[in-house]
């Protein structure tokens, strides 16, 4: 649960031994964890490294709390990210002006029909992965919110079909048809997070990229979006989409016996530190219904504090992976 902070599964699972106790040597966390002593050792300086452990005295370690950390690691992965958008926006614009002489790797598409066409073809053409950042308006109503709706409507739902690996990073504020649809995609492959997100944007295979451009005020031709295949532009949108996927938290669409899938990615909110207002303005709630929520996963998890809260969620998802 704690990868995306780019901690192993093995260092994971010591800082869930150590996390309850006030302090452990290694040796102690060997015998815990049926561990040699090395590799424990190992683990914890991979801990310290990310700030989750420290060494109180020689040989003695203790657990850090786990929200502040990721607040810390939130901050600093928000501010690269707001340095890659400014980039990658003035990169854009550089190339746009140079439509005419580089007609072979930008292309302006004017229209629904050429926008929706556009993102079919590429799509279509994805050999590897599909990256995407969703967000309203959108240029066509959303399919119905069935397997067979999307089937015969969303290309994304059609390249999975055909094994193509698909990541989407969706701006906060579903209702319920939203989720639906979500949970359909993460059931069929899709790995879904959320995080507010700049732009729309399709990228596939790193390779070739559709999005969005100045509206033009001639009528009908309202709606414009851009295909680019230009190293450069694409090489900056795909570094923008891994660093705010990085930041993103995962949409939980199953587990911990709930079918609310509002109440099941409240699980994902409350590991990033968020605040109980900040969740309910993310999952269009009120803060009464989100404190009611975490009232009663700590009285199933019997815990008391949102830390012990924390740390028993890692539990309970390594133990039902």
């Amino acid at each position: 649960m704690l990868q995306p902070l780019g901690i192993s599964a093995e260092a994971e699972s010591i800082y869930v031994v150590l996390a309850p106790m006030e302090s452990a040597t290694p040796a102690e966390l060997a015998e815990l964890t049926s561990s040699d002593e090395e590799r424990i050792e190992k683990r914890l300086e991979e801990l310290r490294e990310l700030g989750l452990a420290a060494e109180v005295v020689q040989g003695l370690w203790q657990a850090l709390p786990l929200l502040s950390v990721i607040n810390a690691l939130r901050a600093q992965r928000l501010t690269e990210i707001e340095t890659a958008a400014v980039a990658a926006e003035s990169l854009h614009s550089h190339l746009l002006q140079a439509t005419e002489s580089q007609a072979d790797t930008i292309k302006i598409l004017v229209g629904r029909d050429a926008i929706l066409a556009a993102r079919k073809e590429i799509c279509n053409s994805a050999k590897r992965e599909i990256c995407a950042f969703d967000k309203p308006p959108y240029v066509q109503g959303r399919p119905n919110a069935t397997a067979q709706g999307l089937s015969e409507e969303a290309p994304e739902w059609q390249a999975l079909d055909r094994g193509i690996a698909l990541r989407g990073v969706y701006h906060p504020g579903f209702d319920s048809d939203r989720l639906t649809e979500l949970a359909l995609f993460a059931a069929k492959g899709e790995q879904s997070r959320t995080a507010p997100v700049p732009m729309k944007l399709i990228l596939v295979d790193s390779q070739v990229a559709l999005i969005p451009s100045m509206r033009s005020y001639n009528p009908g031709h309202e709606l414009r979006a851009s295909i680019t295949r230009h190293p450069m532009l694409v090489e900056a949108l795909q570094w923008l989409f891994e660093s705010v996927w990085d930041t993103s938290v995962p949409i939980i669409t199953a587990g911990y016996g709930d079918t609310d899938p509002r109440r099941q990615m409240l699980i994902s909110l409350l590991m990033t530190g968020a605040t109980d207002s900040a969740i309910a303005s993310q999952l269009g709630v009120n803060v009464r219904s989100v404190r009611r929520w975490i009232s009663e996963l700590m009285d199933e998890l019997g815990v008391a504090t949102r830390l012990q809260l924390g740390a028993a969620l890692v539990r309970a998802d390594a133990l039902r992976h």
